[in-house]
């Protein structure tokens, strides 16, 4: 079945601002580099997808000035449409702060896709026809209908604030994102509770973990834990993305949970080695760094 996966969240343009440090309050630094770039979860994600070899749409809210147009111009360049993006909104910013280890900060405006917008979007989507919808995890602050019977749906909870939020989004998804920070640090999870959360929902958690790997939690099956893959980071702004749209990407293709979840991990380490939030690497990139897979003892699954 040629599925089409649907990126529905944030795009936007990143000033992306690199440091020896991230100041605190009060501090003067001078930047050792400043760039505006296009960004965005939901945007970002479908990029890696894309560069994967899938099928791809992103489905947002920008505007109708110039800079709204070059943004879209640049995702049609990536062979992703924009057919259900809406021009009624505006094009949001992020401040992106870097510092001399790789790590960041980020500042991140709402965008204009609000939930009437987005829920009437996913009604049109026909059920059963084997296609993926991607919602990034800021939506989900609010109670919102989605029937998951039919529609193969994602989320990123990454953006999410409080455990209900993340419970709002198990409930609707066949498949559950996020980073450890988010899960465990910020809505406070342990991870016999996300086990407990995929079971009741028949969802799949999938937990990045940075350098410790990724945990991937199935209903009815162990905990199932993948070491990282080495990496000299020199900017992870956008890798969470980047396994986004790799992971899906992988099960729109057939593939295994734990197997996308590797493949996408593999993506994501490459991602790293480049600055900027559209750095995923194409598809030949990310199968020659799997071919390794089975032969180093580091990795092996």
């Amino acid at each position: 079945m040629d599925s089409t996966i649907y990126f529905c969240g944030y795009g936007n343009r990143d000033l992306l601002v690199r440091l020896p440090t991230v100041p605190l309050a009060g501090a003067r630094v001078h930047a050792k580099s400043i760039q505006s770039l296009d960004g965005g979860m939901a945007a970002n994600a479908a990029v890696a997808a894309a560069r994967f070899g899938a099928r791809t749409h992103f489905v947002g809210a920008v505007g109708t000035d110039a800079e709204s147009t070059a943004f879209l111009a640049a995702l049609h360049t990536e062979g992703i449409s924009t057919d259900h993006t809406s021009r009624e909104g505006f094009l949001s910013y992020a401040v992106i702060l870097v510092d001399g280890k790789g790590e960041r900060a980020v500042i991140s405006q709402d965008d204009s896709l609000d939930t009437p917008r987005l829920a009437s979007f996913l009604a049109q989507i026909e059920p059963g026809a084997g296609h993926w919808v991607y919602i990034d995890g800021y939506r989900w602050d609010r109670e919102w209908l989605i029937e998951p019977d039919g529609l193969n749906i994602v989320v990123d909870v990454d953006g999410a604030l409080e455990k209900e939020h993340i419970v709002r989004a198990a409930r609707a998804s066949r498949h559950l994102l996020g980073s450890y920070k988010t899960f465990m640090n910020t809505c406070g999870f342990s991870e016999q509770e996300l086990g407990d959360l995929a079971e009741s929902f028949g969802t799949t958690i999938v937990v990045t973990r940075g350098e410790a790997g990724l945990t991937l939690l199935e209903p009815g099956s162990e905990p199932w834990h993948a070491p990282a893959f080495p990496a000299q980071v020199v900017d992870d702004t956008g890798a969470g993305d980047c396994f986004a749209g790799i992971y899906i990407a992988s099960l729109a293709a057939g593939t295994s949970s734990r197997e996308a979840a590797l493949t996408a991990s593999g993506g994501a380490s490459l991602s790293c080695l480049s600055h900027g939030a559209r750095a995923a690497p194409r598809a030949k990139e990310v199968h020659a760094l799997m071919a390794n897979v089975n032969t180093s003892p580091n990795l092996q699954k």
